[in-house]
């Protein structure tokens, strides 16, 4: 019985810490950028790999534009931008299924008559939300952001993982208890 409270304590607390990173946010402003281009017209995945200096071939994960909240790209389920400001701010957070996974991703945001900028992603979970602020202040607005990443990545759901956890947490259970 003892070990069956300490497997349920470890469950408990692997899903606590897979709900909790949820609630993080990365934080990018203009500054951060770690690319920019003074294309007025959007970015295609060639024109993105070109800038950033990489061979990989790069798909539209996520995009929406602010005039007509049109959302393209593979994550669109998966993901939602919110706009405030003139905008000069955007949040793209997770809302569920699949999630982005960044060997290699690059996120753009465009406004038509400024610099895009470009950041690189290779760190982000792809579940902490997008916390852009302060681009294009009293110069405009921002049209549409962007994320970009390397075609062919496999990308396993959140739940999915922590159902594989429960899982082999009950097979060793069982294990012992027939070892016993």
């Amino acid at each position: 019985m003892n070990i069956l409270s300490k497997g349920f304590r470890v469950a408990l607390a692997t899903v606590i810490v897979a709900f909790a990173s949820h609630a993080q946010a990365l934080l990018l402003g203009p500054g951060d950028a770690d690319w920019t281009s003074n294309s007025t017209s959007n970015l295609n995945g060639t024109q993105v790999a070109d800038i950033v200096g990489t061979s990989s071939i790069l798909e539209l994960y996520y995009k929406k534009d602010v005039d007509d909240g049109k959302e393209s790209g593979s994550f669109t389920t998966s993901y939602n931008a919110a706009f405030s400001g003139d905008p000069n701010n955007a949040l793209i957070t997770y809302v569920g299924g699949a999630s982005i996974i960044c060997p290699e991703c690059y996120l753009i945001v465009k406004n038509g008559k400024q610099p895009q900028y470009l950041f690189n992603l290779a760190d982000w979970d792809g579940l902490e939300s997008l916390d852009l602020q302060g681009f294009y202040p009293k110069k405009g607005a921002i049209s549409n952001v962007a994320i970009w990443g390397k075609t062919g990545v496999s990308v396993p759901e959140p739940s999915a993982l922590i159902l594989m956890g429960l899982g082999l947490i009950g097979l060793g259970m069982a294990r012992r208890r027939v070892a016993r």
